[in-house]
């Protein structure tokens, strides 16, 4: 469980970076989380030059470099849209959410998980149910399982820059502590 509302405007923020569209919400998102992390933020002259290897990290056009996608890294073949997604989009149902992207973006993106993983959050806080504390725990269990292997990535990709190399060790940062909230 989240402990403060810091921690919810930090995970609130690595979302949004990781769907970001452009240089300047890159640098928007990217203050953001500076603001919400420890540790020394690298200083970013240009953001067109983030924007680029972001596009090649995380959207395309051509084979990403970390691609930001749970079923990448839990099937046996490293495919989108797979039986991965399908079951976080159950998940995801079975407290009412759906993703404002569906069939446009697959459900497993790393920052549709961030955002359901707040919307759980909120929800345990709100409601005594056992089966939203325990969905929850799944899901962060979910999370876990992939999202080392997709900050690795980002750390080891060609292309990666400080400032997602920064924001990666955020994720990372927030992971640990959510294994070690759930022990």
């Amino acid at each position: 469980m989240f402990q403060t509302q810091e921690d919810i405007d930090g995970v609130a923020a690595l979302r949004d970076f990781f769907l970001a569209r452009n240089g300047s919400e890159l640098e928007r998102t990217y203050s953001a989380i500076t603001e919400h992390y420890p540790g020394t933020a690298p200083l970013v002259e240009n953001w067109e030059e983030v924007e680029f290897i972001f596009n090649r990290l995380f959207v395309g056009p051509r084979a990403l470099e970390a691609p930001p996608f749970a079923s990448v890294y839990l099937e046996t073949e490293p495919l989108v849209m797979s039986k991965t997604t399908l079951q976080v989009r159950k998940m995801y149902a079975s407290i009412g959410l759906e993703s404002p992207w569906k069939n446009k973006l697959p459900d497993d993106h790393i920052s549709l998980e961030l955002d359901a993983a707040l919307a759980m959050n909120h929800l345990t806080q709100q409601t005594a149910h056992k089966e939203i504390a325990d969905l929850r725990t799944r899901f962060i269990a979910h999370m876990d399982a992939w999202v080392s292997q997709f900050i690795d990535r980002i750390y080891n990709a060609p292309s990666s820059h400080p400032a997602t190399s920064f924001a990666a060790g955020c994720l990372n940062c927030w992971m640990k502590r959510q294994h070690e909230l759930l022990k």
